[in-house]
């Protein structure tokens, strides 16, 4: 439902008031931890930062306001997930890391019975000087 432009004005307004609270609490919390503040005074402003924390979350990610005393970021038009493609470069050094790492622990655990089936490590290999 599309707010009117009175309640646009209306809600700016606590919008603003919220976020110079929200800045006042953060550097309540700031003093507490420099020895200036009360551990009393401390906790209420962080009922003040987790109110407005929990509020933000509730909000959509396309519709949050910036953080009060930042500068507004542009949202991406769809979010990122960063998952690797299955033909990409990036995902098959990934699968030969894991592939790496998995034989190279299984040659840690048993030496003797891998080395019968795959042979000699190229560390050990190196070591060994044809006669």
């Amino acid at each position: 439902m599309k707010r009117s432009p009175k309640d646009e004005r209306a809600h700016a307004a606590t919008d603003a008031m919220r976020d110079q609270e929200v800045l006042r609490a953060n550097k309540e919390l700031a003093a507490y931890f420099q020895g200036l503040r009360t551990e009393r005074e401390a906790r209420a402003a962080l009922k003040i930062i987790k109110a407005f924390i929990k509020e933000r979350e509730r909000l959509d990610a396309a519709r949050r306001r910036p953080l009060p005393g930042l500068k507004p970021v542009a949202v991406p038009a769809r979010a990122a997930v960063r998952t690797r493609k299955k033909g990409s470069a990036a995902a098959a050094r990934a699968s030969r890391r894991r592939a790496a790492e998995h034989t190279a622990s299984v040659r840690d655990e048993q030496p003797a019975e891998i080395e019968a089936i795959v042979g000699p490590s190229d560390e050990e290999a190196s070591d060994v000087t044809p006669d």
